[in-house]
């Protein structure tokens, strides 16, 4: 397993809802071992195994719920 933990900028939230939505999406994914989202400084900080996954599928899956995100440098 090679776990790491990244931060992204997603954009388009409004509410609570809409974090809780992206932390299920991204949550379900396999590899994905923590994840939190704050929809009031748009941060979410995901934990995952990049054996299994890679940060543009989880970009994708965030945008595929209507959001955007870019990694946070």
């Amino acid at each position: 397993m090679n776990e790491t933990t990244t931060r992204l900028n997603t954009t388009g939230m409004h509410c609570r809802s809409c974090s809780m939505l992206v932390d299920m999406t991204v949550g379900e994914m396999d590899g994905v071992s923590a994840v939190t989202t704050d929809h009031a400084t748009g941060e979410t900080v995901v934990t995952f195994d990049t054996d299994v996954l890679d940060v543009d599928a989880i970009i994708g899956a965030i945008r595929s719920v209507g959001y955007d995100a870019d990694v946070v440098i």
